[in-house]
């Protein structure tokens, strides 16, 4: 068997299942059942730079969004369990990701290189810190929608994947669709998305990453639990006919912003 440390975000996959939701929105008009689009920003602070200078230029960009009626959910991920090591270090302070449809990401956009108000907003943003931006597309393949729109303090798994030769995306999504039919209460998480690159992603670990929220670190140990018990039996066949994964690691996810309408 491949990889018996790989993700728990695979873990999920087989102690998880349906992809209907509890409603059809996340917090800001986001459609559950359709992908939708998620800014990445891989950050790190400039010397001299604090994190609460930081996030007070993050409450200006949140009263901006509010102003121009731009329904963006802002979550900051800090490194818990990471492949990290001496060899390897860490190479960002944390991660943001900002989810919200296309649409709205377009005219933020626009919006945001080409007013002077955008402009002082980004200036600033340059002197704080250092951030890669990236743009992925989602699709959430299991949700608890009210505990997803409520808890704002949770953990989040990735685990990086590349389809085996032969495997087209319409046998992997059908896949994960029939994984996540088996959803039951029990779940310890709260969501399961899958995560692809679509702009400046050409350097990632994988084709698509496995995306997994739970609410604390007792539903992460749970999973791990699941697993132990015979839940690796599933994730064997996955990576066995449908993936190549590069093993999990655990972030700790704050979401620091919500739209108010």
């Amino acid at each position: 068997m491949k990889n018996l440390m790989i993700s728990l975000a695979m873990t999920l996959l087989f102690s998880i299942g349906s992809s209907a939701f509890a409603e059809d929105e996340f917090t800001g008009g986001i459609s559950v059942s359709q992908p939708f689009g998620v800014q990445v920003q891989m950050c790190s602070l400039k010397p001299g730079a604090t994190i609460s200078q930081y996030n007070k230029m993050l409450d200006g960009f949140f009263a901006w969004s509010e102003e121009n009626n731009f329904n963006v959910t802002f979550m900051r991920q800090s490194p818990l369990f990471t492949h990290s090591n001496a060899s390897h270090p860490s190479q960002y302070d944390f991660v943001e990701f900002i989810a919200a449809a296309h649409s709205v990401q377009g005219a933020s956009w626009d919006k945001w290189l080409s007013t002077k108000e955008g402009q002082k907003l980004n200036a600033r943003w340059n002197e704080l810190a250092t951030c890669h931006v990236k743009m992925a597309n989602m699709i959430m393949q299991y949700a608890n929608v009210d505990a997803m729109n409520s808890d704002s303090d949770r953990v989040v798994t990735w685990n990086w994947c590349t389809r085996k030769d032969g495997v087209s995306w319409d046998q992997l999504q059908a896949k994960h669709q029939s994984i996540a039919a088996n959803v039951t209460s029990e779940t310890p998480n709260i969501g399961w998305g899958t995560l692809f690159p679509h702009i400046g992603g050409a350097n990632t670990p994988g084709e698509f990453a496995h995306v997994v929220i739970y609410p604390d670190v007792a539903g992460l140990m749970q999973a791990s639990a699941n697993f132990a018990n015979g839940g690796w039996r599933g994730r064997d066949d996955y990576y066995t006919s449908y993936a190549d994964c590069t093993g999990e690691s655990a972030n700790v996810e704050q979401v620091l912003h919500r739209p108010s309408m």
